[in-house]
């Protein structure tokens, strides 16, 4: 064979073995390119807000704000689908249901209570994550065995509720100076609804062991759904009119109606005063005090709990814990209404949270 037949022979082998190493390696890094996209895939984030409340939506805020913060953008590599429960337990549950039904997505959080419950329902037997934020008393629904403990299920998240014995101690501090000859009567005002009721129990229990105040179960029933927000308030103020020689006082217990501003007005209107509500408006419209942890440290928290789930963590190997910060604000002019001189400490601890 003539030399240069002998080259061009070895020059085809070459040029076969080139194309083979080409489509070879293009292969691989076909496989490679298919598998950054899917792992760059957004993760999809249902929220249920248990009704559309200013609270419970600073907290979805405060929530997609962390996990912005922490890298997951919108339109990138996060995606949201917000649901309203509209304060129902069936639309809570019916709109989750189609929701899941449409695509499966990776995380379920859950604001308050009633969504929450409701999420649970359904999850607690699959592999989606369930998220909560501003569930009153998760122990006592049985997302959890105690505060502090993980589930060992599906389920985690955080509770914003200061404990009821913590918020008692401040009221007491509070109205010291009006209880040394006579114990205050404190009406309770809560619904059926699943944080107040709970709360409401917990007080009633803690009362047995004081002599300074004196509680009053006042309880009525729960009414979901926006249409019934007249109806709601109304059988709050039912209830209040029926006892009203039977209370000095009201505390409205965690819950709707708490975060009511209208039944707010309605009873500075009535010279009701009202000692105690866990909202921060509440006392700038006349409430004397609240104790609360905001949605901002709430929603904030949650994110970095779906931000460990999402680089791998079981959420049930994250205990549920409470807030590592809270916040107490007075109204001055409530409280010298009242008779009461606020102790130098509480003035101290609310700081700047002090309104007239």
């Amino acid at each position: 064979m003539p030399f240069s037949a002998r080259i061009t022979k070895v020059s085809h082998k070459f040029i076969k073995l080139v194309i083979a190493l080409y489509v070879a390696l293009a292969s691989i890094l076909g496989l490679s390119v298919i598998s950054q996209v899917k792992a760059e895939e957004p993760k999809r984030v249902v929220i249920i807000e248990t009704m559309a409340l200013p609270v419970l939506q600073d907290a979805t805020k405060w929530f997609r704000k962390g996990m912005s913060d922490l890298g997951y953008l919108e339109g990138k590599n996060i995606e949201y689908v917000i649901l309203n429960a509209e304060g129902s337990p069936e639309t809570s549950s019916a709109i989750l249901t189609n929701e899941l039904n449409n695509q499966k997505p990776d995380m379920v959080v859950s604001v308050a209570t009633l969504a929450t419950r409701e999420s649970y329902k359904i999850l607690k037997n699959q592999d989606t994550p369930l998220v909560f934020i501003l569930v009153s008393y998760p122990e006592k629904e049985g997302f959890v065995g105690a505060i502090g403990e993980a589930s060992g299920t599906n389920i985690t998240g955080k509770t914003h509720i200061i404990p009821p014995q913590a918020k008692v101690e401040v009221v007491r501090q509070a109205l010291k100076s009006l209880t040394k000859k006579s114990p205050m009567r404190i009406g309770i005002l809560n619904s059926t609804y699943p944080s107040a009721l709970s709360e409401a129990a917990q007080i009633m229990e803690i009362n047995k062991d004081i002599e300074e105040l004196s509680f009053v179960d006042l309880n009525f029933e729960y009414l979901p759904g926006q249409e019934n927000r007249n109806a709601l308030r109304n059988n709050a103020l039912e209830i209040i009119e029926k006892n009203r020689s039977n209370f000095d006082v009201l505390w409205m217990a965690t819950g709707p109606m708490g975060n009511d501003d209208k039944i707010l007005k309605i009873l500075k209107e009535k010279k009701i005063p009202v000692i105690f509500a866990n909202n921060i408006e509440a006392v700038k419209s006349g409430v004397m005090l609240s104790m609360i942890s905001s949605s901002e440290v709430n929603g904030i928290a949650t994110a970095e709990i779906a931000d460990q789930i999402f680089k791998g963590k079981n959420a049930g190997e994250i205990p549920v814990t409470r807030p590592n910060s809270y916040l107490v604000s007075i109204n001055i002019t409530t409280a010298t209404e009242l008779g009461t001189v606020i102790p130098s400490a509480l003035l101290k601890l609310a700081g700047k949270n002090i309104y007239r």
